[in-house]
């Protein structure tokens, strides 16, 4: 990839990561379009085994 092309990828991928973790449930539709998660929030199978830092309270 030329570095044009680079920037530019890099750029739309940033614009994403935007609209993507505007709010949680964007977030949630996000991960179970990606088979993550389910529809509830709970891993998928694949995905029970990864350690997935939480928020502290």
């Amino acid at each position: 990839m030329e570095d044009k092309e680079l920037d530019n990828f890099i750029n739309i991928l940033e614009q994403y990561k935007v609209k993507v973790s505007k709010s949680k449930s964007a977030s949630r539709k996000f991960l179970v379009e990606l088979g993550i998660v389910t529809e509830k929030g709970n891993l998928k199978k694949n995905y029970k085994h990864l350690c997935i830092p939480q928020e502290q309270a």
